[in-house]
């Protein structure tokens, strides 16, 4: 017992491991808490205010996502060796994302008539425009606050942000349940991030101080035109992930109207659930292969077996336990979406492959191998989805996202994971 207790605190002391699990903790608690909001959310309203709600609340991702010109990747690629210029780094990744929510939130909510009809109530007033701007601006903050805090190598303050926001908007959609019968979603989506942002914002300053004082033994100088270069080129890809990663829930409400969008959203969020276990080990792959570059191929076999023996027995249990899952949230979503959930399920599989080869891509600088295959997914994806939806209803985007993991994952196992997958490994991995 001591033996293996020893192996577990030498497990957890390796940078690598420990921040990836703190990650994956900040989003197994974020997802959970999500399920249990979204059950509670079930219960008080109907399919339809679910369905807009929901989409309204993937387009603010969208929105975030757009405006935040992947300055979080950056962070987390060039903060470990930022040293001294840590402070001036993120100050400008601030300024220059809330710059651009303004822009964009405002773009499209002028614009909803046009690409978004059941969410044109974002621009009926100057009212809502003003709260979509806030909105995104709170969004892109909170987004790039986890990204300071990675790269401060503090990972473990991620869940404890995470878990919070979580936490108040549990408590908030419960407080004002009965006060609103189409807003309340979405009040108690956002407002907690005006208690959230606040809090992390005072913690950063003291870890930003305290790496001032004490500079980093790696630090480097770093331009703003090469922390600009590799977001550009990174954001390109980014935009395609984006895009088949927060459009799906607007495509199915414009296709197949509100109530479809809710039965579909609950899977897609499961679904989603496993992606962020994923992308949590990919971030930290970066991370550790930042510091440690003599080891590039240890951390990667590392990451890739132990993702394995994660995802695998998480995959098979959803699967078979797909309709048990989706009856939580009432009995209608389990009879709409519990084939849809099971596609998403076997997409796993893929779709972690997809994520780690993009991440070690990244650590080799291929960034246009990067930007084709997302370009790839977002066509594949989007393109096959309209074509099915018509037809098959939500299974049909099930069908076409997991035949668009398979056929990149294959591409990326051949051209990235391959090459990288050494023969042998240290005893300890």
């Amino acid at each position: 017992m001591a033996t293996l207790a020893a192996r577990l605190r030498s497990h957890a002391r390796v940078p690598l491991f420990r921040n990836a699990y703190a990650l994956m903790l900040s989003g197994g608690a974020s997802s959970g808490l999500g399920v249990l909001y979204w059950i509670l959310a079930s219960r008080e309203y109907s399919p339809k205010v679910i369905g807009t709600s929901s989409t309204a609340i993937a387009t603010l991702m969208f929105l975030t996502g757009l405006a935040s010109l992947y300055l979080d990747g950056s962070l987390i690629r060039f903060l470990p060796r930022a040293g001294a210029g840590t402070a001036r780094l993120v100050l400008v990744a601030y300024a220059t994302s809330m710059l651009m929510a303004v822009v964009v939130t405002l773009v499209f909510v002028l614009g909803t008539g046009v690409w978004a009809p059941d969410l044109a109530f974002f621009g009926s007033s100057g009212w809502w425009i003003a709260a979509a701007v806030g909105a995104t601006v709170a969004s892109c903050i909170f987004t790039l606050q986890d990204g300071v805090l990675i790269g401060l190598r503090r990972a473990v303050w991620v869940p404890v942000e995470n878990i919070g926001y979580g936490v108040a908007k549990i408590v908030l959609l419960v407080v004002i349940a009965g006060a609103t019968a189409a807003n309340g979603i979405l009040i108690s989506w956002v407002a907690p991030l005006l208690l959230v942002i606040p809090a992390v914002s005072l913690l950063l300053v003291r870890l930003i101080r305290q790496r001032g004082v004490h500079t980093a033994d790696h630090a480097e100088s770093l331009s703003f035109n090469r922390v600009a270069s590799y977001a550009a080129g990174n954001y390109f890809g980014f935009l395609f992930f984006l895009a088949y990663t927060r459009l799906p829930p607007l495509l199915v409400l414009n296709e197949s109207g509100s109530a479809a969008s809710g039965f579909f959203y609950l899977p897609w969020m499961i679904a989603s659930t496993l992606t962020l276990l994923v992308g949590n080990m990919s971030v930290s792959l970066i991370v550790e292969v930042t510091l440690d570059r003599d080891n590039t191929a240890l951390h990667i076999r590392r990451a890739g077996l132990h993702l394995l023996r994660l995802l695998g027995p998480v995959v098979a249990v959803l699967f078979v336990s797909a309709p048990l899952v989706l009856r939580v949230f009432g009995q209608q979503y389990a009879d709409e979406g519990t084939r849809l959930l099971r596609l998403f399920a076997i997409a796993a599989v893929p779709n972690a492959m997809c994520v780690l080869a993009f991440g070690v891509a990244r650590l080799q600088d291929r960034v246009r191998l990067i930007v084709t295959a997302q370009f790839i997914l977002t066509v594949l994806t989007l393109g096959s989805s309209s074509l099915l939806l018509p037809d098959l209803g939500i299974e049909g985007f099930g069908v076409g996202w997991l035949a668009s993991q398979v056929v990149v994952a294959t591409g990326l196992w051949l051209l990235i994971l391959r090459p990288a997958w050494k023969p042998r490994i240290t005893a300890d991995a």
